[in-house]
């Protein structure tokens, strides 16, 4: 492992975040005073966080200056609170979210992203029915191509595998050669005991992302727990060796160490996640892959800090 070149994951995957990022920069550059493009700006590097690309101290702060100074210049603008309020999720400033995110959906109920993202508010909070009924808000005011994995998302956490697993496979039609779609549907399948088909449709996922982490990362816990040990332990040491070089979130570690049953090394990389303020720690009061650490001392403490309620209203 030591002497194999190892390819800087998602590199390819990368691109369309970082023409992002440079397009929202150049306008700022052009006029420090949009407020629609610092809202934009923000977005990007929060896309790069969400996404595993940057660690938070890398991306969030920058990102919530410009949130903060676009609401400044235009109260009125949607896209500047939900910016602001995906920031505050981030700080797990739970109460500051939900104003920043129902304050955007109030400026603009036709703004799909901001119904998406107050989504995903309510699912952090176990909020589940009310996160499906705005996620089905915003599906029908993007259209299923543009929301559809915000939609299977908001399933998952919900723990509605069924309902996810249909949607997706039927989305393979339309998206044959969209990384999400196969990595949701993998999630989707290793809820439903179905290890051997989610690790196919990881595989391929893996292979569209151009080995982005956070998706081999479900390849790694998939193999964990269908019994094949020394291919989920191959992943862990392939993350190893590449952190030296790149960032991995090390929640995404974790996943694959519980997913091999090895509790004590994926509470320390929890530990990790817990303080470089990994994305994937929002939803972990709901993350079904954490179900069977919620009678363990050391995740109710963890979800306390974070400052979540354990229990789901209804799963």
């Amino acid at each position: 492992m030591c002497n194999r070149q190892l390819k800087f994951p998602g590199k390819n995957f990368r691109v369309p975040f970082d023409q992002a990022l440079e397009k929202y920069e150049e306008a700022v550059r052009q006029d420090p005073n949009d407020p629609a493009a610092l809202a934009g700006l923000a977005e990007a590097r929060i896309n790069l966080w969400c996404y595993g690309f940057l660690p938070f101290d890398q991306s969030i702060p920058f990102a919530g200056n410009e949130a903060i100074k676009a609401v400044k210049l235009d109260d009125s603008l949607a896209s500047a609170h939900m910016v602001l309020g995906i920031i505050r999720m981030a700080e797990w400033n739970w109460p500051a979210a939900e104003k920043e995110l129902k304050r955007a959906v109030e400026l603009d109920p036709e703004h799909y992203k901001s119904r998406h993202w107050y989504a995903l508010y309510l699912s952090a909070m176990g909020s589940h029915e009310q996160a499906l009924h705005q996620s089905e808000i915003s599906v029908r005011l993007a259209g299923p191509s543009d929301s559809l994995i915000g939609y299977a998302s908001i399933l998952y956490f919900a723990h509605k595998f069924d309902e996810m697993a249909d949607l997706l496979e039927k989305a393979l039609h339309s998206e044959p050669d969209f990384a999400p779609v196969y990595d949701w549907l993998g999630m989707a399948y290793v809820q439903l005991g179905k290890y051997e088909r989610s690790i196919a449709v990881y595989q391929k996922a893996v292979m569209l992302s151009d080995g982005l982490a956070e998706i081999k990362a479900g390849l790694g816990h998939a193999y964990g727990v269908a019994g094949r040990t020394d291919e989920a332990r191959a992943i862990l040491d392939e993350f190893r060796e590449l952190e030296k070089q790149h960032y991995i979130p090390p929640v995404q570690m974790a996943f694959v160490a519980f997913g091999l049953g090895e509790t004590e090394p994926g509470f320390r990389l929890l530990g990790r996640a817990y303080r470089e303020r990994s994305w994937e720690l929002v939803f972990i009061a709901t993350e079904p892959w954490f179900d069977h650490l919620h009678n363990d001392p050391r995740f109710t403490d963890l979800v306390k800090k974070i400052g979540l309620p354990l229990k789901a209203d209804n799963v």
